[in-house]
């Protein structure tokens, strides 16, 4: 009995932890290049835009959808670049950005009842569109940070390529959900809606100064099932909390900005071969290399680490109450791994 409880033990660690090196090793050479070339340049901002492009892409080096018939990190940059325009423009006017951001999170919602593919492309979309409407300015700033974007991701995708060459890195596809009834898809995608929508109009209410924190934490944590709803939130608040404080300890500890660079390169190598691992420990490696990212950019930490965090808690309470009306039955075991 000893023996199985140890065994059973190690197996659920194991599955919480599990860790693909290959995923890893195609996807950080390109982030590690731009956060350098930012550091030696003195072009930290424009090098943390392309970077930051470059680290959602990544995530698509070991995906495809619709069968391998499309690429997951192309359909990702260019529907990034795009949204980097459209979102510093509706940035201007806080009203059309939200509507446009309830727009698109209702079909984010729509897409994670249909095809968890293209539901996770569309989720680094508008996270690139809510990126952009922050810092808000005409079509000249747009196209602007759209090329920075373009650059980020098309460096990605270069450097993917030839480490694929090199690596063999397994691609997950995901099989479209064929037997969706039309009311349940139309039914959360409004929900997602407006979820999306009262996550950014509470984050504004709060004064929050990274509001954008809020309405991606509900889309990234609402899921069709109330009780898959309420484990992402919580594993994403705990792993929010935890990978500040991880970066935060980085960031007293270490006054070298290469040094810097390679401990953030560290945790997005980290990021990119744990998306099969429990969320808490994705969310963690991930808060943890975008708040060095920050830091690298000349951003502020110190201080705005509570403003991120109660952005995370209202991003996932909004979700969570959202999930609660209405909730359908869990899905899936294959739509686990998002």
């Amino acid at each position: 009995m000893a023996t199985d409880n140890r065994t059973a033990i190690r197996d659920t660690v194991r599955k919480a932890f599990y860790f693909d090196w290959r995923g890893a090793v195609v996807a950080t050479p390109a982030l590690l290049l731009l956060l350098i070339v930012g550091v030696l340049s003195e072009a930290h901002v424009q090098a943390s835009i392309a970077a930051g492009a470059a680290f959602a892409t990544g995530f698509g080096a070991t995906k495809r959808v619709r069968h391998k018939r499309l690429d997951a990190m192309l359909l990702t940059g260019a529907g990034m670049t795009a949204a980097s325009i459209l979102g510093t423009m509706a940035g201007q006017d806080p009203f059309f950005e939200l509507i446009v951001t309830m727009l698109m999170g209702g079909l984010c919602g729509a897409l994670i009842r249909w095809d968890t593919a293209l539901w996770w492309v569309w989720l680094q979309i508008i996270i690139a569109f809510l990126l952009a409407a922050h810092y808000p300015g005409d079509l000249t700033d747009g196209v602007s940070r759209a090329t920075l974007v373009a650059l980020g991701t098309g460096i990605q995708m270069g450097m993917v390529r030839l480490m694929k060459l090199a690596v063999d890195a397994p691609e997950r596809v995901a099989t479209p959900e064929d037997n969706v009834r039309t009311i349940d898809l139309w039914l959360h995608a409004l929900r997602a809606a407006i979820c999306i929508g009262v996550a950014l109009l509470a984050s504004r209410g709060a004064h929050i100064i990274h509001e954008y924190w809020a309405p991606m934490t509900a889309m990234i944590v609402l899921k069709p099932g109330l009780r898959d709803t309420a484990f992402r939130g919580i594993e994403r608040i705990g792993g929010t909390i935890l990978g500040i404080m991880i970066a935060t300890i980085i960031i007293m500890a270490i006054d070298s900005p290469i040094v810097k660079v390679i401990a953030a390169a560290l945790l997005a190598s980290a990021a990119f071969g744990l998306q099969q691992a429990r969320y808490a420990v994705l969310a963690t490696a991930i808060t943890a290399t975008v708040v060095l990212m920050i830091a690298l950019a000349g951003g502020e930490v110190f201080g705005v680490d509570w403003d991120r965090l109660s952005a995370t808690v209202i991003g996932g309470g909004v979700a969570l109450a959202g999930a609660a009306i209405a909730p359908k039955r869990q899905i899936r075991a294959r739509d686990d791994n998002l």
